[in-house]
């Protein structure tokens, strides 16, 4: 009877004995949260977004037996943390997503955020490859989980030609982000306090007019891991490539 690397996983994670995770003495302010950032885990497409899930697997695998906790942005806002917390976002909103990155999620209990392209959701996005996003039935299921928080990576404005958020006058950027959070609300039952800029394209502008539409936690492309008394505007995040392997991948999140 053969069995599947899934499988081993489930079997591997019941067998062992892991501690609870430790939490931080005194709530301090200034640890350190690696927010890494995915994009595609498929075996579909292969390109420096896309990491084959047998990557993924181990890279969550590793987090989890060296005692990482992945907690969403609205964990920052509690007194007490895990000793060793990161982050978990996806950008773009693939449907690889749903049976190759969070069956591993789920099994780990890491929480993620994907950061979705309004425009693009239940449709294809025809960017170098089709690929198929979540639809809202899919991102409704997910939600329900408490594992997965949904995030904006603008709703008509995620275009590199045009520059993103950078190539829109202030009026069309509010329009686009009102547009996506009322489209939200409207699949979800709330409007979202991520956005993801496309490219790592804004500037002070943009975050002004992100804050009008109601975001909180601004999510950038600019290298660094995220003090937790750090600025919510501008969340450095650690782009995870599908040349990582092991060794580079604990080298980015800060460990030797």
């Amino acid at each position: 009877m053969g069995i599947t690397r899934r499988n081993f996983l489930q079997i591997l994670a019941m067998a062992l004995i892991i501690p609870k995770p430790s939490f931080a003495k005194d709530s301090p302010r200034n640890i350190f949260i690696p927010v890494l950032m995915y994009h595609d885990v498929s075996y579909d497409v292969v390109d420096e977004y896309s990491l084959p899930p047998r990557i993924f697997a181990s890279q969550m695998e590793w987090l989890y037996q060296n005692g990482y906790r992945a907690i969403s942005f609205s964990d920052l806002e509690k007194d007490k943390l895990p000793e060793r917390a990161v982050i978990i976002t996806f950008d773009d909103g693939y449907a690889s997503f749903i049976p190759y990155a969070f069956p591993f999620l789920e099994m780990y209990g890491f929480k993620a955020t994907i950061n979705i392209i309004g425009q693009y959701t239940g449709a294809y996005l025809s960017e170098k490859f089709y690929r198929t996003p979540i639809s809202w039935d899919e991102y409704r299921y997910l939600a329900s989980t408490g594992l997965v928080s949904l995030g904006c990576h603008m709703d008509r404005l995620h275009n590199l030609e045009h520059r993103g958020a950078l190539g829109a006058s202030s009026d069309r950027l509010l329009e686009d982000l009102s547009r996506f959070q009322t489209e939200i609300t409207k699949q979800i039952g709330k409007p979202s306090d991520i956005i993801a800029w496309p490219y790592g394209l804004y500037d002070g502008n943009s975050i002004a007019i992100a804050q009008k539409a109601g975001f909180r936690y601004m999510l950038t492309s600019n290298p660094g891991i995220y003090q937790r008394s750090g600025n919510t505007m501008e969340i450095p995040r650690i782009h995870i490539m599908s040349t990582d392997k092991l060794l580079q991948f604990r080298a980015k999140i800060g460990v030797k």
